[in-house]
Formats: structure tokens, sequence, C-alpha cells
């Protein structure tokens, strides 16, 4: 089933030229009441948009294009705006941060993201940012810190949270899950990221489609649109065991499997199941 055009004609445009770039350009001191507010306030029907593509029910519903666009669209926004929030920058040439840490915080609360709080670590909300190796080789990953909070609208996760964990060397190495390359990623001052936009022009990079994935009742969905239009395996793309880690937590984490895998095709669903805590 594919669903007509959810987002208003054009949207993904609207998004990049009325808020990533007036981001992006920012030098100000009230971001919040420059950029977001009167964007906010002008496109109702955007925001209105991205609730309904948040419907659980929207994740067996195949969207056209340009709705895929216009969603890769506001996550580049917010992979601006969690740039404050992470470790210092690899690069000596990255510019120092121009918008205030909160920023990211007010974006989210205007476009109604939520996240679940309490809970474990669990590679679908959590991105790994650094990894502290635990005594006990066997020890599941736990959250100690955290980075940035991650977003939710309705079902669909727009950013998984940035956090630090604890875990022992059978289920993570504390330098390769930290370092390596992160999938599905524009954007990461503190380390090597890769997606379908880069290596194209100023224009083709935004038809860059949104990987969906969903956090419904009983399970959670992995590129949700994947697995609505499968297709067959990508010549000298990674085996299935490759193919499930890279895509649950979107880097390489025990073995390097380096920069060029071939993971945009991969799907996966699984039931919901505890997340680890730490000990009291």
């Amino acid at each position: 089933m594919t669903a007509a055009m959810v987002f208003p004609n054009g949207a993904w445009q609207e998004v990049r030229f009325s808020l990533f770039v007036p981001t992006l350009d920012y030098g100000g001191s009230a971001w919040g009441q420059d950029v977001l507010d009167p964007w906010v306030a002008s496109h109702s029907s955007v925001l209105a948009a991205l609730r309904q593509v948040g419907e659980a029910r929207m994740s067996t519903v195949a969207l056209a294009r340009e709705d895929l666009w216009a969603l890769y669209a506001l996550s580049r926004v917010m992979e601006l705006l969690i740039l404050p929030g992470q470790p210092p920058a690899t690069d000596p040439g990255e510019p120092a941060d121009w918008l205030a840490s909160s920023a990211y915080g007010r974006f989210v609360a205007a476009i109604g993201g939520t996240f679940p709080e309490g809970e474990g670590f669990h590679p679908f909300l959590h991105e790994i940012v650094e990894v502290e190796p635990a005594d006990d080789p066997q020890a599941p990953p736990v959250l100690v810190g955290q980075w940035w909070p991650g977003c939710l609208v309705g079902s669909l996760l727009l950013m998984r949270g940035g956090v630090s964990v604890r875990a022992g060397a059978r289920h993570l190495d504390p330098a390769l899950a930290s370092t390596s390359t992160l999938y599905w990623a524009w954007r990461r001052r503190y380390r090597q990221v890769v997606d379908l936009s880069h290596g194209w022009g100023g224009n083709s990079q935004w038809r860059t489609a949104f990987r969906r994935d969903y956090r419904l009742a009983d399970r959670l969905v992995y590129n949700a649109d994947a697995a609505m239009d499968p297709t067959p395996p990508h010549p000298g793309g990674p085996d299935p065991c490759t193919d499930v880690d890279l895509l649950r937590y979107r880097c390489s984490t025990l073995a390097d499997h380096g920069d060029d895998q071939w993971v945009w095709d991969s799907h996966h669903v699984e039931p919901m199941a505890p997340t680890a805590v730490p000990p009291e």
C-alpha cells in the first residue's frame, strides 16, 4: 500500500531553505525566537504531516519519495542542533558551536517530539558516543550518561539519543563502537559518518530518503520502507549477521566493517524486550 503524498508539495525544499539554511547561517543569540518560532507558525501543515507519518499504522504504508525527502530534511536540521551536545571535534577546522545547546530541546518540543525516560540502553533508541569497559566481559551494555536526548514523533524515531555506556568486551569493543563509521548519519563532529547524500551536489543530496524506524507496542521496525520494497542482495554486500548488526547499531561494534558496506536496503523486525539498566 502506497499513501498519497502526506507532506505538502515541496515541503523538503521549504525545510531546507526556510529552516536548515537559516539555522546553518545563524549568527545571533536568539535562534528560537528569530528562526524556529516564525517557521513553526507558518508551517503547521508540515508539522501535521509529520504527526500523521508518526502514527503506528504508517509503519506499513509506503510513502511517496518527496515525503521521505521531507523527513530527511528535518533530520538534517536535527543533526545541526545536536552538534553542541557532542564531544569535541576531531577536525580542528570544525567551527565552534554557534547555537545554544538548548536549541535542540526547543526544536523537539516544537515538533511534538517525545523520548522514553527511565529505560535502559537499546541500539534502536541510543547512539553510542562513548564506551566504558566493564570488568565482566559478559556484561551487557548499560547506560551511564547522556550527551543528547533522542526524539520520537508518535511511533516514528527521528533521532536516537547520544549516550555513554558501560559494556563487557564480548558485547562492545570500546574504541570501535565509539569511533567506527556511523551509517545513516549526515554529520557528527567526533566521528566519521556516511549516508546516501554524501558525494552528491548541493541540490541532488537533498533527494535522499529518510530511514523510517518505528517503535510499536510489540515490536521494533528497522528501515520500514526497505521492508516494503525489498531488493535483491547488493553485490559484495555484507553477510546477514553483519547486515543486522550494522542496521541495529548503525556502526561496527566488535569487528570493523569499514565505511563502504551497502547497508541501505537492510531491514529487520524484532520483538520489544526489556532493556538493561544500571544496577543500583
